[in-house]
This record gives structure tokens, C-alpha cells and sequence, in this order.
């Protein structure tokens, strides 16, 4: 039996023309995040609109984990258009608002979101 997918970029199209991308963004828009007004006053000094997609992935893994830290991966965010570099550089962005802490690793970032 043969596969009917087809590679196009980093996407795969299935046979039904709808590529796993769309796939991904229906099931994630049942879920919604919660932001403290705090991180709302701080980031309004926030220099990317990158800094605003990985701050709101942050908070909904912090909640996922139960405030444990959390690995943030480059693949999660490439669905929301934020590619790895401009995730190290919102990291950073959120870490000098005193709103995260980063253990850089070798691997993926491990993420405490600090209490505010």
C-alpha cells in the first residue's frame, strides 16, 4: 500500500489535501492561556511580537506542568511561525523582564516561570 502524503517544505499534505499543520491549530484552538495582569504591565515593554507567542506558550505549559519547570521545544513554536532563533531571543527578552529564569542546556531550554 502507498502512502499518499506528500512532502512540501517542512509540511507533509495528506491525501485529503489538509496538511498537519492546520491538523494542529484546530485541536490547539480549543485551548485558551490565562495572563497576570503583572505579565501584561511587563511585557508591554517588550520589544518583538515573537516575545508575546513564546510568553503565551510559557504560561500554557507552566499551567500544563502545574508550575514544575518545562522544556520549551523549537517544533511547538514553528507551528505559530516563531522559528529558534527568534525563540532564544524572546527567551532572553522575557528573562531580563524578570518573568522567567532559563537553565541553558545543551538540549532544549528548561523554563521556571517565577512568581510575579
Amino acid at each position: 500500500m502507498e502512502d499518499d502524503t506528500v512532502e512540501y517544505g517542512p509540511e507533509r499534505i495528506g491525501p485529503d489535501g489538509i496538511c498537519e499543520r492546520q491538523i494542529l491549530r484546530g485541536k490547539r484552538r480549543r485551548h485558551f492561556v490565562m495572563v497576570p495582569w503583572t505579565w501584561l504591565e511587563k511585557l508591554a515593554a517588550a520589544r518583538y511580537v515573537a516575545t508575546y507567542r513564546v510568553a503565551h506558550h510559557i504560561l500554557y505549559w507552566h499551567w500544563k506542568e502545574h508550575g514544575e519547570p518545562f522544556t520549551l521545544s523549537n517544533g511547538i513554536l514553528a507551528i505559530e511561525g516563531v522559528s529558534r532563533w527568534q525563540k532564544w531571543r524572546a527567551l532572553g527578552e522575557l528573562e531580563k523582564l524578570g518573568l522567567i529564569t532559563i537553565e541553558r542546556r545543551r538540549k532544549t531550554p528548561r523554563i521556571t516561570v517565577l512568581k510575579t
